[in-house]
């Protein structure tokens, strides 16, 4: 069956209300095809931003790096914006290089997501690290604090997501992706398409 493609609805008057810290607040009137009318907010990023599952050998690298939105410490995975001009790999290295003070031989994009499509424009890019090895410096970047580095067995997968601070939605997404390309068999430390920083 051939699926018909949906006309879109008309979206006009998009207004940036203010700036709240990496967002801008948008508002757009949308006009659907039925004739209804509603006002939309959203919240707009100049820039995607990228997850970075880094391997070592048997163990995934993870941090554990204060949450404003829960007011607590939170595991997770690397992350963070891409810059202006940055291309996403290069970006996925120097957040790894900042994080956790590794370099990667191998990056690879796994997949890319929205956190919400309802309200959000950036998409969150998953980057797979492997072949790792520790920079003599770690990066300077922009955390408040030293985050803890925190090493997971690649066995226990299962059990990091049932792990109590394991909760934010995109590390769950991004472990989701991992899970099936490691059970895949497709994971290796190659040692090409390294990025220079």
């Amino acid at each position: 069956m051939t699926e018909q493609k949906r006309k879109l609805p008309q979206v006009s008057n998009i207004q940036n209300l203010g700036r709240l810290g990496i967002f801008n607040v948008q508002s757009l009137d949308i006009k659907f095809n039925n004739g209804q009318e509603r006002k939309y907010y959203r919240l707009h990023a100049a820039h995607d931003a990228v997850t970075v599952i880094a391997v070592d050998q048997d163990h995934l690298l993870l941090i554990e790096e204060y949450s404003a939105g829960t007011l607590n410490y939170e595991l997770g995975f690397v992350r963070g914006g891409i810059d202006d001009n940055e291309q996403l790999l290069v970006a996925a290295a120097r957040e790894l290089g900042e994080e956790v003070g590794y370099k990667a031989q191998l990056l690879t994009h796994l997949t890319s997501f929205y956190n919400s499509t309802g309200y959000q424009t950036a998409q969150m890019h998953v980057v797979v690290a492997t072949g790792l090895t520790p920079l003599a410096q770690m990066l300077e970047g922009d955390e408040p604090e030293p985050l803890t580095i925190v090493r997971w067995p690649l066995a226990e997968l299962d059990t990091l997501i049932a792990q109590g601070l394991f909760r934010d939605s995109r590390n769950l997404v991004a472990l989701y992706a991992f899970r099936d390309y490691y059970n895949s068999g497709k994971l290796q430390p190659a040692l090409t398409n390294s990025v220079e920083l």
